[in-house]
């Protein structure tokens, strides 16, 4: 996962997006926030979207969204079959 950096967290999450994109349902996604409240998710995401700073994961019908600003990492990845 990637930390603090926010030029490299944009371009983390950016990639998520695609990632998720392209391969709709077959990518693992870890968000990992700098609250403690929900210190960090774990959904097999279906579509993504990332407008300036403003994030949004759909996984089935829950949507997980936020503010680039808000995550300490993010990490995403293809499911193995």
């Amino acid at each position: 996962m990637l930390g603090t950096r926010q030029p490299d967290l944009h371009r983390a999450v950016a990639d998520a997006v695609q990632l998720v994109n392209t391969h709709s349902g077959q990518a693992c996604v870890r968000l990992r926030f700098q609250s403690g409240e929900v210190p960090e998710l774990d959904f097999v995401a279906n579509s993504a979207s990332l407008h300036g700073e403003k994030f949004v994961f759909t996984a089935g019908f829950e949507k997980f969204d936020g503010m680039v600003g808000e995550l300490a990492g993010i990490r995403a990845e293809l499911i193995a079959h």
